[in-house]
């Protein structure tokens, strides 16, 4: 944090996705204003500038044959995350289904906890690793529909934890993000422990399984218009992982500190030059957020 720079921005990139960008967008502009949020609109869609019309939307052609779109996309967002660093102290590069919290018991938000926790430059992380909750619905205890105007976390409260989505996707100094955002050229990993990921991808067996047949249908097309695309995406799993966690996992305790989750991550390995790993989790256990986040998403 310093007198020049504003405190914090936060970027995402999204085609559709409407119910997410809406939640991104209210959350977010909570958090640090609206000006301050940039939205990538893949394929310049009006409706993006609707839900968020205060925030920056900046359009990215679409490319139906969605030739190396990962890479490209995530090395667009490294130059704009590390540009923008020029005027703010911090950026969080993430999907619009990933929202970053911070622990109601540590801070009322995230900038209040990055001045308290990061006030010295000279010791803090170059980027930092929220913990990744996975949030999975469990209709038989989540029968309610999520609504608009209702905070997610008050009707969907199990997750996964998951180190795949534990991104270090905040962001200091100027950065380039492998694909995915899953890691970055920024050295070993800080992970947070006031900080959290929620990862709405699975929150809602209906959302899930709609955006999963878009989905579906962009990576038909894709295979159709490139001939040298693989017609492979994680996308195309989403809902086959989701029964599989559901057939494995026993429904477990409320928790998020999940010590030994944690030390197992931070064996962490470099895969590439300065771009670390999280270390191998075994877990078989669903767990459930506490009441104190219910209210926060």
């Amino acid at each position: 944090m310093d007198d020049i720079r504003k405190p914090l921005a936060v970027m995402t990139m999204v085609y559709g996705d409407y119910p997410f960008l809406k939640r991104w967008y209210d959350y977010y502009g909570a958090q640090v204003g609206p000006e301050h949020l940039y939205v990538f609109s893949h394929g310049n869609d009006p409706e993006h500038r609707r839900i968020a019309p205060e925030a920056n939307i900046l359009n990215v052609p679409r490319d139906p044959g969605m030739v190396k779109f990962d890479r490209r996309r995530w090395k667009m967002m490294s130059h704009v995350a590390s540009g923008l660093l020029e005027f703010y102290s911090w950026v969080i590069v993430a999907d619009v289904d990933e929202i970053v919290i911070v622990d109601p018991d540590v801070a009322p938000g995230l900038v209040e906890h990055l001045h308290d926790r990061y006030a010295d430059p000279a010791s803090a992380p170059r980027s930092v690793a929220p913990f990744a909750l996975n949030m999975i619905h469990v209709p038989e205890f989540e029968p309610l529909p999520i609504e608009e105007g209702t905070p997610i976390l008050s009707r969907r409260r199990h997750f996964l934890p998951s180190r795949v989505y534990s991104k270090p996707c905040l962001v200091r100094e100027p950065v380039v993000f492998g694909p995915g955002g899953h890691r970055n050229n920024l050295g070993r990993r800080t992970l947070s422990d006031a900080l959290f990921l929620v990862h709405l991808k699975s929150a809602d067996l209906g959302w899930m399984t709609e955006r999963s047949d878009v989905q579906a249908e962009l990576v038909s097309a894709a295979a159709l218009s490139n001939p040298d695309y693989q017609g492979q995406h994680g996308w195309t799993e989403t809902v086959a992982n989701y029964h599989r966690v559901r057939s494995t996992h026993a429904l477990g305790p409320e928790d998020v500190a999940l010590p030994a989750i944690r030390a197992a991550m931070l064996r962490q390995k470099e895969r590439y030059r300065d771009q670390f790993i999280w270390g191998a989790v075994e877990n078989k256990t669903i767990y459930r957020i506490p009441d104190r986040f219910c209210g926060l998403v």
